[in-house]
């Protein structure tokens, strides 16, 4: 028998699969031992950057590959056991360590310097500094919200409870009843049916998750719920946005029916500041 294939070419039963597999070990991660779950985002995150920093490269920006991915990996455990001032500190620091190992290659190349050289040096300063604010800073939001000592683990899973709704609802109603397209321009198979979903599952999970996991007010609930919706659907156009201008259909072929790690983080990286600072509002 066939395997069914999504619309761009994707198997649907590896989808399903591999988005099962990714769930059961996050619930394990983040249920049974916290230390596990930093772990699962530390090398999910280390990935992540890998991806990107060789998808930059088809455009010419280029990001040391291995720093970024040490660096990435180190911010998740550093905020998590040194709170939000090392969180800054680490990435300040990264940033540093990437933009000294971009000028002590092109010392080593010995390239003439001229002006074209000293554009493309600061450029791939540039690039060095989004891949470290817009990954690994973005989301060890999330490590913030571990710290928490009481309700932690809860406040992470229902924020990635609630993006994960919002994607899969936005992808399979989207797939099979969308009819109107949201961004043609930046991401084709995008519809506003899809969206609604996301909308409609989205705000369920996140104040069904607030009131009986959260012990919060519903209305909360209703906050956080459009905070997250909004930051998920911005992430998944933005990074629809990176790719199309590289070229690149995915950021890898990492996860059968899925793409890269990139793909599935997406969404998550705005997400997890989004929840963070209604955390912070809300609950202190």
């Amino acid at each position: 028998m066939s395997e069914v294939k999504a619309q761009g070419g994707r198997s649907v039963s590896k989808s399903i699969v591999v988005g099962l597999l990714l769930a059961a070990i996050f619930l394990v991660s983040i249920l049974i031992y916290k230390e596990f779950f930093i772990l699962f985002l530390l090398v999910s995150t280390a990935i992540g950057a890998w991806e990107l920093s060789t998808a930059l490269r088809i455009k010419g920006w280029y990001v040391p590959r291995v720093p970024a991915v040490v660096g990435s990996a180190i911010i998740m455990p550093a905020t998590y056991y040194g709170g939000p001032v090392v969180q800054w500190l680490v990435s300040l620091g990264i940033v540093a360590a990437l933009i000294v190992w971009r000028t002590v290659h092109l010392l080593w190349e010995r390239r003439k310097a001229n002006f074209q050289t000293f554009l493309r040096t600061i450029r791939d300063f540039g690039a060095a500094a989004f891949l470290v604010i817009y990954l690994p800073l973005s989301l060890s939001f999330s490590m913030l919200l571990l710290r928490r000592p009481e309700d932690g683990a809860y406040w992470v899973l229902t924020f990635v409870t609630t993006v994960a709704l919002i994607d899969s609802s936005g992808y399979l109603v989207g797939r099979v009843f969308g009819k109107h397209k949201l961004a043609p321009g930046v991401s084709p198979k995008k519809t506003w049916e899809g969206l609604l979903a996301s909308i409609i599952f989205g705000s369920a999970t996140a104040i069904s998750l607030m009131v009986f996991l959260l012990q919060g007010p519903w209305w909360v609930g209703l906050i956080l719920a459009a905070s997250v919706i909004l930051a998920a659907v911005f992430g998944d156009l933005a990074e629809s946005l990176i790719k199309r201008d590289l070229g690149v259909k995915d950021m890898s072929k990492l996860l059968p029916g899925h793409g890269g790690m990139m793909d599935r983080l997406d969404s998550m990286l705005p997400a997890s500041l989004m929840t963070y600072l209604v955390m912070v509002v809300f609950f202190g």
